[in-house]
């Protein structure tokens, strides 16, 4: 169950509201000696007093593969497919406020071919392919980003090890014309792993950008990437996480855009059976460091956060209750726009049993 006083998080539609969303939740795992498959599949039915146009049905899946074919070789899948809304999913953050909810079905899949060279050095080709459609609306806009890419790992020590990788992408709006985006892009990623309670990665690299348009409008840029996470467990009570990203992305403006994301984690657990967590989250589409990074990018810049405190208590083996806060902030630069969200939410979960066997 959850309030929001602005659920759409806009500045001239504000929507104050309760609503109800059930989420059933499923995960299929079969392992083997030299194989793993597993699908987690979610499925989120939303509903809005008094704003039952917002409703949704919604379905979120996730597929991820691995086979051995030798010692040595093995082929990797992962896949994605999301049937979602504009007010539940926060991963487009576009140059605009958005009066309405807006349906869309996004999915994507990413096969990759892994070989190990030596006992500390593999190479993995991989490939992906990424279609999102929005539906009823003309303030999004259709794309397709799909590429292939190339790692090179090499095992410094049991603790360290350092990536290469080198990439190409392109990205096509569904726009009139036949404009579309070229990346090439590489990192240089660095990894360390001191026990299972710390780990820590990042990575440098560049990305050389073609924008073609019609015939003499074509433009370049070249911009850095960067890439960091770490995974920290302070205590037997107390972990904590972070990750930075300042990438190119595509976007549903029907551009492709430089976005930087930060993510906070912190999780306490104040007795055994109840535990205090720290989500914050913070999105904006600033160039910072690439060749773009002047006056005329803050045409369309937007900035989001999310903040979201939440304490839950384990009721028994099965039963699970969480109370949170959420606080939302969306800022545009172009014309000076901002907008606030205030929420509230209670979830209450119920674990169904495991079901185990083996033999098959």
């Amino acid at each position: 169950m959850l309030y929001s006083d602005n659920l759409l998080l806009s500045r001239d539609r504000e929507i104050e509201t309760v609503g109800f969303i059930t989420t059933p939740a499923l995960l299929l795992e079969r392992n083997s000696p030299t194989s793993h498959i597993g699908l987690d599949a979610r499925f989120e039915f939303a509903e809005y007093i008094d704003h039952s146009d917002f409703n949704s049905q919604d379905q979120l899946l996730n597929l991820q593969m691995d086979q051995a074919l030798s010692e040595r070789a093995a082929f990797r899948l992962s896949g994605a497919f999301t049937h979602d809304t504009t007010i539940k999913n926060e991963q487009d953050i576009t140059g605009r406020f958005l009066d309405d909810s807006i349906e869309f079905v996004s999915w994507n899949v990413a096969p990759g071919f892994a070989y190990r060279l030596t006992p500390v050095d593999e190479m993995v080709v991989r490939a992906n392919y990424r279609e999102t459609t929005y539906y009823d609306t003309d303030e999004k806009t259709d794309y397709q980003y799909f590429g292939p890419a190339m790692d090179f790992r090499h095992q410094l020590n049991e603790l360290e090890a350092v990536t290469a990788t080198i990439g190409a992408t392109r990205f096509i709006p569904d726009e009139p014309g036949t404009d579309y985006t070229d990346t090439i892009s590489t990192l240089f990623s660095y990894s360390y792993r001191s026990s299972e309670r710390f780990s820590i990665n990042g990575g440098l690299g560049v990305a050389y950008s073609i924008e073609h348009q019609d015939p003499g409008q074509d433009s370049d840029d070249v911009g850095f990437r960067l890439k960091f996470n770490m995974n920290y467990d302070l205590s037997d009570q107390t972990s904590v996480r972070a990750s930075l990203s300042h990438d190119n992305e595509p976007s549903g403006d029907g551009d492709q855009v430089v976005r930087n994301r930060v993510v906070l984690g912190l999780n306490h657990k104040l007795t055994p059976l109840t535990t205090a967590r720290l989500d914050i989250d913070y999105t904006d589409n600033v160039d910072i460091i690439g060749s773009e990074a002047d006056a005329t990018s803050d045409e369309g810049t937007s900035r989001y956060t999310s903040v979201r405190p939440a304490i839950a208590w384990d009721l028994t083996d099965d039963w699970s209750l969480e109370a949170s806060y959420r606080f939302r902030y969306r800022l545009f630069d172009d014309d000076g726009g901002d907008a606030m969200s205030n929420s509230v939410f209670l979830t209450l979960q119920y674990d169904l049993p495991t079901w185990a066997g083996t033999g098959f």
